[in-house]
């Protein structure tokens, strides 16, 4: 069954937080959430990229749901998910229709859950890709006249 997204409340990172803000340093934000850190440095963009999530939910069964990025890098991205997936399981992206166009010759996106944390109304998760696929030129395709 695909589930639609909904918007949930999160504080997603900035591109460059985590070259700005050492993570040894407490974050002062209004909201009192203490954003997602990582000593990783490539740079982020925010793109909210829809794609049908496919993976193990930790109760074992298989899912299927709608879903889009928070954020996304050239090796991997943040997602939003009503279910709790599998930890360090893999996760498929595919392309569905009104969503995110994939490469000619390409139905689906493999990626490796890195880490979970609770939000609003579900998971955000952050993946990378298992295989070369670059999510910024999804986004943001190059211009050609």
């Amino acid at each position: 069954m695909i589930r639609p997204a909904r918007a949930i409340r999160v504080v997603p990172q900035a591109a460059n937080q985590a070259s700005d803000q050492p993570s040894d340093q407490p974050s002062h934000r209004a909201s009192g959430a203490e954003p997602f850190r990582s000593s990783r440095h490539e740079p982020r963009s925010a793109a909210a990229l829809t794609f049908a999530a496919c993976g193990l939910a930790s109760t074992g069964r298989f899912f299927v749901e709608l879903c889009h990025t928070v954020n996304i890098s050239r090796s991997g991205c943040s997602l939003l998910l009503h279910t709790r997936p599998q930890a360090d399981s893999a996760l498929v992206l595919r392309a569905v229709p009104g969503g995110t166009s994939l490469p000619e010759g390409t139905s689906q996106l493999l990626f490796q859950l890195a880490w979970m944390r609770p939000a609003d109304d579900g998971w955000l998760i952050g993946a990378f890709a298992l295989g070369k696929v670059d999510l910024c030129r999804l986004a943001f395709p190059p211009y050609t006249p």
